[in-house]
């Protein structure tokens, strides 16, 4: 009879683990190393809810900022149109969206961002310059993507804690950021594409002061230590989010996406802010 009993109560426990709903689907996770100047990663992605995770193997900051290639346009339309645009000081081409993308991140060290990423033609970027000025796409730092379209259903993103609206120029926060790890959505509300990136303060130093480094005013080593990630680029109305950890200390949010109308990085445009996690 005790092993009757013990049968039932195994078989009912069998049908209740059925009638569970099964787990919702993660996003999909693609891995893209880079080195300078190059990035290694998939040449074709489903469709779908994606997690990038960039591991940074070189010995320069790097970040890997998604664009996506409209009206049929080939990698080679998007050097051209580049080339074009970085001569004459003009934005660029209407066909180029930006899709954001892991920000930068110190080297050795890793960062993602996750995003829903339609079908169609895309092109990874660096645009971060090396000492001699040269953003890395120009020292050919760029790595082709087709997104195919999938049926799968779209997983939905992890519960995010924090909010970072992107407006004209100004980071906007839901709340405070706190010690410990947070899951940080990025919205862009401006007029024009903007970015956001975090880095950690060295001791003693302010937004003032890396202002200064950036315009040449200030000599010696960048203000900076760690550089944590963020989210590349978003078009208007475009969204993101990232996954940083943060111990306390002074931390900087930069957006260096140059304006639509003096091509000045928007950091020039008071699009910085310094803020303390305790």
């Amino acid at each position: 009879m005790r092993m009757r009993r013990l049968a039932v109560a195994g078989l009912a426990g069998a049908v209740a683990c059925a009638r569970q709903p099964p787990p919702a689907p993660g996003p999909n996770v693609v891995t893209l190393i880079a080195t300078d100047y190059a990035f290694a990663l998939p040449d074709t992605i489903p469709a779908g809810l994606t997690t990038f995770r960039l591991v940074n193997q070189g010995q320069e900051l790097h970040h890997g900022s998604l664009v996506r290639l409209r009206d049929g346009k080939t990698v080679a339309d998007f050097q051209a149109g580049l080339a074009a645009a970085m001569k004459n000081h003009t934005p660029a081409p209407p066909w180029m969206g930006f899709a954001g993308g892991p920000n930068a991140v110190t080297l050795g060290d890793t960062t993602t961002a996750t995003q829903v990423v339609e079908a169609g033609s895309y092109v990874f970027v660096c645009w971060i310059p090396s000492l001699d000025g040269v953003p890395h796409v120009m020292k050919g730092m760029l790595h082709p993507l087709v997104v195919t379209a999938s049926a799968a259903p779209v997983a939905a993103a992890p519960a995010a804690d924090v909010t970072i609206t992107l407006t004209d120029y100004d980071f906007q926060l839901s709340q405070p950021l706190t010690r410990g790890r947070h899951v940080v959505r990025v919205e862009n509300a401006g007029a024009q594409g903007h970015e956001v990136v975090i880095a950690a303060l060295a001791p003693g130093k302010t937004l003032h002061d890396f202002i200064a480094w950036e315009q040449g005013g200030e000599k010696g080593p960048l203000p900076t230590g760690q550089w944590l990630g963020g989210v590349t680029t978003l078009d208007v109305g475009g969204h993101s989010q990232f996954a940083t950890t943060l111990a306390p200390g002074n931390y900087l949010l930069l957006c260096f996406w140059p304006d639509s109308k003096d091509g000045k990085p928007h950091l020039m445009h008071g699009m910085g802010k310094q803020i303390t996690v305790s």
